[in-house]
């Protein structure tokens, strides 16, 4: 069912769908064999309907060599909108289907621009992030305008209960010791300020090569981990560009399993999550979270059996809160941490993230993998534990 749950490919199946329909009616058009561009608006629409279908596999899993592929599919796509659409309007005497094809390819034109416009920006915006921290005031700058009061970290706290009186708390913050301008505080004290069992950084590294931690050290990710460490904290680092998605859906869904069964494990519940900010990244993974826990915490027959018809086949109707469980989970997390995961390149990502989560074949994929990596850690650490058994010969 993970055709009629994902939305990018429910709308690549039905952008298909309509593209086919137009080509077997412009095909019935009669038009003279000087009109050869025509031909243009038959042959198109077919190899269109592969390229969405790439687009739609890749965007999020862009691991190996795969990372541009889906923005050349969108490329080549509103190039060859624009041809056919240009192509529709010199045909418009010949048959009300020509207003069909340039309504619809028009249409389609703006859609694509606008899907490239907000890819370019969110993925670009990380690059200009990094920029401006390099012009900000050097350290001693900084240094000698610390304030009077210190600011203290702020940490919204989210907490997600289970039928069986389990509870896992989850916390958002923008990054502990975070310094912008006159924002200087001490990372220690933010640490002692936080009370968690673990801590998910989701900044990339570069992300804190220009920010100052103690007054005295630069900040990099190497410091920030060990001071978390110092603390008795666990630390989990896993990196994601500033404003955009993880590269790999499979992976990012399998480091959520994972958070989730160990938390549950160890009975380490209290969690913090941030980014730079602590909005997009942070309101996309604690979002995931919520529907990952729903998932383990509950038993899957259950959840299918008290589920409407409907929503086994489509959990996002008109994206209304009654009924998308996606909505849902967004809107809770606004309201513990408001303006959280605005960005709908995120959000689009966590609905293919609850597409997936609902598929049963999908998910025992992950399981497997989950557990095939447990067991060759299982199998090092017991190679490596196990006495060293020497033979001499005589």
């Amino acid at each position: 069912m993970l055709l009629i749950r994902s939305p990018t490919l429910t709308f690549a199946f039905i952008f298909s769908i309509i593209s086919i329909c137009l080509a077997i009616l412009t095909f019935n058009i009669n038009y003279d064999k000087s009109e050869d561009l025509i031909q243009f608006l038959i042959i198109c629409p077919p190899i269109n309907c592969i390229f969405i279908f790439l687009f739609s596999a890749t965007w999020i899993e862009r691991r190996f060599r795969l990372s541009y592929i889906p923005f050349i599919c969108l490329l080549i796509l509103f190039s060859s909108f624009i041809t056919l659409t240009s192509i529709s309007t010199l045909f418009l005497h010949l048959s009300a289907i020509m207003y069909l094809n340039l309504i619809y390819y028009c249409f389609c034109s703006v859609l694509f621009l606008c899907m490239i416009i907000t890819t370019i920006i969110s993925y670009f915006y990380g690059a200009l992030f990094i920029h401006r921290f390099r012009n900000m005031m050097t350290i001693e700058q900084q240094n000698s305008e610390v304030l009077n009061e210190v600011e203290r970290l702020h940490i919204d706290k989210h907490v997600l209960k289970s039928s069986n009186d389990n509870e896992l708390i989850l916390f958002m913050s923008k990054l502990p010791g975070r310094r912008i301008r006159h924002d200087i505080r001490n990372i220690e004290d933010d640490l002692n300020e936080i009370q968690v069992h673990t801590i998910i950084t989701l900044n990339e590294i570069k992300e804190l090569s220009f920010m100052d931690m103690t007054n005295k050290n630069l900040y990099n990710m190497d410091t920030y981990s060990m001071h978390i460490k110092r603390a008795n904290i666990e630390h989990i680092i896993y990196p994601i560009r500033d404003r955009f998605i993880p590269k790999s859906i499979s992976d990012y869904m399998q480091f959520i399993y994972s958070i989730i069964i160990n938390s549950n494990r160890l009975n380490r519940n209290r969690i913090l999550v941030h980014c730079m900010g602590g909005i997009g990244r942070t309101g996309m993974t604690i979002v995931c979270l919520e529907l990952t826990y729903e998932y383990v915490m509950r038993n899957t027959n259950e959840l299918e059996k008290n589920q409407k018809f409907i929503e086994r086949f489509w959990h996002y109707p008109l994206l209304l809160p009654k009924y998308c469980r996606v909505c849902q989970a967004i809107a809770t997390v606004r309201k513990a941490r408001p303006g959280t995961i605005h960005n709908p390149l995120q959000i689009l990502f966590v609905h293919e993230y609850y597409a997936r989560l609902k598929s049963s074949s999908y998910m025992h994929q992950i399981k497997f993998i989950l557990d095939l990596h447990e067991k060759l850690l299982s199998s090092t650490q017991d190679n490596l534990h196990s006495p060293l058994n020497l033979s001499h010969e005589h």
